[in-house]
């Protein structure tokens, strides 16, 4: 059976990829790529099915690696058409797995490119736009984002909105954060390209900025919207924002960003907000990253990814292995659900202790999943790439 689809990644490295800068409209310009459009698109030499094996060649190449989604058309017979789970990769070919086509070569003028998240850009305006997730299973919920800035955009989630300018139910309300949460592009406003990381699915992405210049990913911040795994049926508001409460663009630290978890929202800074708290009733809620659910009443074991403080060395001395936990959406001391896809590493590891995006086979706990490591300033975070993260 082919592999699931619908979880993708995206990098500032990958071929055609969009550019991310201390200029206006440039993260929209990246989440446009991922979340709405693709990217990458070029047109195949050949494509050949050999034992239910697709093999796509271009000599001019092409922007996929091992567990990226390709979305071909334009070919003949149709069922090679859609998204496809890259598995192998040459510079100038590459293969995904097939059901009931018949082995030969598809005709047709056949197109490829990177699958996008499958969200929709709902509204938009001059270095502005607001994003919401194409499920119909998810809460509905949209972000908006304003990039007219250069060094960071400003963003708020909105429960509903009429036009790019008109919206109910913000998360975080003015209140909580006057403008909505930063979300640092560069430290530098002006066209110096700066590296990005973005994965996810049809309901959640994060996105991981390197914004500076500091070699050892000091100066690296990781984001996050979309609904999380939630332990209330039917959870109408369920989505989340992180973001950073004050302009740090100038900062060499990742503090209170996503890699950071705490059972305390002051400690947290106020980086995270909920749509509403797991009863539905009032208006936006200031939650917590946890790493426990003990830790729901009891600021303890917070720390970054990485670096949490236990001790712990790498790898683990009774068994050699590497652990990895999920983080819990704390709400008002409760755990209201489980953010997908993302691992907290507890033990003490330095930023370069993985090269970026290596990918981390095996991990206990997690058969059959493979994880990408992505660095930042206190150690790495892990991230799922095999999907699904819902079930």
């Amino acid at each position: 059976m082919p592999a699931d689809t619908s979880v993708k990644y995206f990098h500032s490295a990958m071929p055609g990829a969009p550019t991310l800068s201390g200029q206006a409209g440039t993260l929209i310009a990246v989440l446009d790529a991922c979340l709405v459009n693709g990217f990458g698109s070029g047109t195949l030499d050949t494509l050949v099915v050999a034992s239910n094996v697709a093999t796509a060649t271009r000599a001019a190449g092409h922007p996929f690696e091992i567990g990226t989604v390709v979305e071909i058309a334009g070919a003949t017979p149709a069922g090679l058409n859609g998204k496809h789970k890259v598995t192998a990769v040459t510079t100038t070919t590459y293969q995904f797995e097939t059901s009931s086509v018949s082995d030969g070569a598809a005709t047709g003028t056949i197109t490829h490119k990177l699958a996008a998240l499958g969200w929709v850009k709902q509204f938009s305006g001059t270095n502005l736009a607001a994003y919401k997730s194409s499920d119909v299973e998810s809460t509905g919920c949209l972000l908006r984002m304003d990039d007219t800035g250069t060094r960071t955009a400003r963003c708020v989630g909105y429960e509903t909105m009429a036009d790019i300018n008109t919206g109910t139910g913000p998360f975080p309300t003015s209140a909580q954060q006057s403008g909505g949460y930063y979300w640092v592009k560069s430290e530098t406003a002006n066209a110096t390209t700066r590296p990005w990381f973005i994965v996810g699915d049809e309901r959640l992405f994060y996105m991981w900025t390197h914004y500076g210049d500091i070699i050892n990913f000091g100066d690296t911040y990781i984001t996050q919207f979309g609904d999380f795994n939630s332990q209330v049926p039917g959870d109408a508001y369920g989505c989340s924002l992180n973001g950073q409460s004050t302009d740090r663009s100038g900062f060499t630290s990742d503090a209170n960003c996503f890699t950071y978890a705490s059972g305390s929202t002051t400690s947290n800074n106020g980086s995270l907000a909920l749509a509403r708290r797991f009863n539905g009733l009032g208006s936006a809620w200031l939650g917590a990253r946890l790493l426990t659910p003990a830790q729901a009443n009891q600021n303890a074991l917070s720390g970054h990814s990485g670096s949490a403080g236990s001790g712990l060395g790498y790898p683990n001395a009774a068994d050699n292995a590497l652990y990895v936990g999920p983080y819990y959406v704390g709400d008002g001391g409760c755990v209201r659900g489980i953010w997908p896809g993302a691992y907290f590493v507890p033990h003490s590891i330095s930023s370069t202790q993985f090269t970026q995006r290596e990918r981390i086979e095996s991990v206990g706990g997690l058969s059959g999943r493979t994880l990408l490591a992505i660095s930042c300033e206190n150690g790495p975070m892990m991230f799922d790439i095999t999907g699904p993260w819902r079930t």
